[in-house]
């Protein structure tokens, strides 16, 4: 775990200065135009959000950590936290939401509805997979010829996130955004 919680900092480091000239946007749709990246935690209790930035990074993703009470976590309350976030800030630009998940969803259908309804709104979410959970239903979602999420992608960071060299791991989180955001 201490290697995901790692790689949670790199990640906000990473987002953060680079993913303006990645994503080919203006800064504030990669960081809110300070420097912060807002984090969601969610565990066994309501998820909670905190900030993240160029000042508080270091250390910070494992301090949070403790604070989550572990165990089956509702996806679709996150997502539901994350989208509350973006519309009360007036953001205008698109949000790009990274999802770590480590096993299936126990409220698919309410996964699948936000996922659909959330397309207009101007969000894009990124389910990276890492772990040994069952992770069929977060690769599927755009299996089919029937689906119809446009706003969804999925990356699977291995069963050890931490033995992916950096330049792949960083290139799998934001490769599937660039390509909506050029669409």
């Amino acid at each position: 775990m201490a290697s995901i919680l790692s790689r949670g900092e790199k990640v906000c480091k990473i987002l953060v200065p680079v993913a303006p000239d990645r994503f080919a946007v203006q800064p504030q749709s990669a960081a809110d135009g300070d420097g912060t990246v807002p984090v969601i935690f969610s565990g066994g209790r309501e998820p909670f959000l905190e900030e993240i930035r160029l000042d508080n990074y270091r250390g910070r993703i494992g301090q949070l950590h403790t604070q989550v009470d572990w165990g089956w976590g509702s996806v679709s309350d996150a997502m539901r936290r994350a989208v509350s976030h973006y519309q009360e800030s007036g953001a205008t630009d698109p949000a790009f939401v990274v999802t770590q998940v480590g096993d299936e969803p126990f409220d698919k259908t309410e996964v699948r509805s936000l996922l659909q309804n959330t397309a207009s709104l101007g969000i894009f979410w990124l389910f990276v997979g890492f772990g040994r959970g069952k992770l069929a239903f977060y690769k599927n979602l755009n299996a089919s010829a029937s689906a119809t999420f446009t706003n969804v992608a999925f990356y699977d960071a291995s069963k050890n996130p931490g033995s992916v060299p950096g330049e792949r791991f960083y290139t799998g989180l934001v490769d599937a955004f660039a390509r909506w955001m050029r669409s």
